[in-house]
């Protein structure tokens, strides 16, 4: 998934199109507005008694004055139709690559750095679109086609005027090119603050607790000084750069006037090509904004490709087939579609209907610390992984998950390699429960019901949710209806752990992942979780310290030195504990 969109993918190539045609008619509109400021001051330096009114040309000049308004907010209009398109499309292409990252390479990207990519970044690929290109575009249609009407006017007086204007280009030229400079300057002392700010912000009254509030009030002062003085600098460049066209169109005017002065030319001459002049500006200091948005665009643009480079887990089978559809149908009996609800369940295991339980195999895997790893969960099995931190547990879970990849071996559901798997065909068995598990801002219904392959009713809902533990926050919130703040934060930790919990038992899985399920929760844990394992058919891995709630299982898998070891009788994982 490298590289950019194309600029005229998905019919934008039209809008460009559209963009120059209407920068054609201002062109145009200002040719004829020059002219016809030429007969007006002719009619006026002529005898009146002799020279009707020139009625024609006043008309030309009026309409001309609103073709170009009217033209202009067109072709506006366009340009940021085509800049917020493409922006659209990078949004959903970055995001989408975000989503097949290794879980790993995810993890190492600064939270305050991506939002720049979705924020900052793509405001700039937008501007340089709607406000760089299109303006380019109608700069260098429009700018020629006013000093093409002065040498329609006078030959002399276009030469006079075209030198301190093409020498203004020159000097925008390479003032833009020193520009770079400072805007990488300014964008880089930015980002580094917005980053460092995202970071603390949500931890600033823990920050406080820590005694660290000096400390980072000067580091927020520094950062923020160096900021300015890199503002500023870029402030003076953009001025200049600015400042460029102004000079430019009034050394064009004074050069016309000293050529009408000295070659003794008609003043309805001079006159009409002093406006041509002045309808030259507007487009030369467009150009002035182009180079600014250029480099915010290079900048970005590497970013971009830089993040879209990354290397992707694969992306599963392309056919729109489903390799695992015969396996899971064979295990129902029947033709694999719909949830299975097993005879002779309680009313409470009766409300998390499941697919058929999913087989999860590892194949000789490598990954991380872990080596030669070979070990089966058969279908509805409950297994528990304890071992020290970083030995990696976790990561056995997200490669079953296959939100990572081994380096070797491979990752089996039902006998079907996780790589042949489309991301949906997963997603539809399993359900992944992890620290940073996604609990989005939206209804306490949502919340819980978000990701399921069947979605149950209010009744199933409600009863699963005070099951697990969620009645207060039920009550507290009024029912499935109430608020969830932006990534729970207004739920406790362990409240947001039971509403995980009670996602994935809703979830319609066939396989529960779950890591460290009972680590922020009370004493209560081990009943939590019992309650859940017996809500559901479904097969479960999930790691653990606790001995109370690896009892849970029927089997623990120690994991240590990058080795598995597996106990299979209630001595053996209490002695794997």
């Amino acid at each position: 998934m490298s590289g950019l969109p194309r600029l005229t993918g998905d019919g934008r190539g039209w809008g460009i199109a559209v963009v120059a045609a209407l920068s054609v008619g201002q062109a145009l509109a200002a040719g004829a507005a020059a002219i016809a400021t030429r007969d007006v001051f002719a009619a006026l330096a002529a005898d009146a008694r002799t020279v009707p009114l020139p009625v024609e040309a006043l008309a030309v000049l009026a309409l001309s004055g609103v073709a170009i308004a009217g033209l202009r907010v067109v072709e506006r209009v366009v340009a940021e139709k085509l800049g917020q398109g493409y922006a659209a499309v990078l949004r959903q292409k970055l995001f989408t690559h975000l989503s097949r990252l290794p879980a790993r390479r995810l993890t190492e990207q600064r939270a305050g750095g991506l939002t720049l990519r979705f924020v900052g970044d793509l405001g700039a690929v937008r501007n340089w679109i709607s406000l760089g290109i299109a303006r380019l575009i109608s700069a260098g249609i429009v700018l020629p086609g006013a000093l093409a009407a002065i040498f329609v006017i006078d030959l002399e007086l276009g030469l006079a005027a075209t030198l301190p204007i093409g020498l203004g280009l020159a000097v925008m030229a390479l003032l833009g090119m020193r520009f770079g400079a400072a805007h990488r300057r300014l964008r880089s002392r930015r980002a580094k603050l917005a980053t460092d700010m995202a970071e603390r912000i949500p931890h600033a009254a823990e920050l406080r607790l820590l005694g660290r509030m000096a400390v980072e009030r000067r580091q927020l002062e520094r950062r923020t000084e160096r900021m300015v003085m890199a503002a500023l600098s870029r402030a003076r460049a953009a001025a200049l750069l600015r400042a460029v066209p102004d000079a430019a169109s009034g050394m064009a005017a004074a050069s016309v006037l000293y050529m009408a002065l000295s070659a003794d030319l008609r003043t309805a001459s001079a006159a009409g090509a002093l406006a041509a002049v002045g309808l030259a500006l507007q487009p030369m200091r467009e150009l002035a904004g182009v180079w600014d948005r250029r480099r915010a665009w290079v900048a970005a643009r590497r970013k971009c490709e830089a993040l879209l480079a990354r290397p992707l887990r694969p992306a599963g089978r392309s056919d729109g087939a489903d390799p695992m559809s015969r396996t899971e149908g064979a295990a129902r009996g029947g033709t694999g579609r719909g949830p299975v609800v097993l005879e002779g369940q309680t009313r409470t295991t009766a409300l998390a209907t499941a697919t058929a339980p999913v087989a999860l195999a590892f194949h000789m895997l490598k990954a991380g610390p872990l080596r030669h790893i070979v070990a089966t969960l058969e279908p509805g099995g409950r297994v528990a992984i304890r071992g020290p931190n970083g030995a990696g547990k976790s990561l056995l879970l997200t490669l079953a998950a296959g939100l990572e990849m081994p380096e070797a071996g491979r990752v089996t559901l039902d006998g079907v390699a996780t790589g042949r798997l489309r991301a949906g065909a997963i997603a539809r068995r399993v359900a992944f429960v992890g620290p940073r598990s996604p609990i989005l801002a939206g209804s306490l219904r949502r919340a819980l019901t978000m990701g399921g392959s069947n979605r149950p009713d209010d009744t199933a809902v409600t009863e699963m949710a005070r099951h697990l533990g969620l009645g207060s926050v039920l009550d507290r919130l009024g029912g499935l209806d109430g608020r969830v703040g932006e990534g729970g934060r207004t739920l406790s930790s362990g409240e947001a752990r039971r509403v995980l919990l009670t996602r994935a038992a809703l979830s319609g899985a066939g396989l529960l992942l779950l890591d460290e399920p009972d680590d922020v929760l009370d004493a209560d844990g081990p009943v939590l979780l019992a309650r859940l394992f017996d809500a559901t058919p479904a097969s479960i891995l999930y790691t653990t310290h606790d001995p109370r709630v690896a009892a849970l299982g029927e089997r623990v898998w120690r994991v240590e030195n990058g080795q598995l070891r597996i106990a299979t009788t209630p001595e053996g994982r209490a002695d794997a504990a």
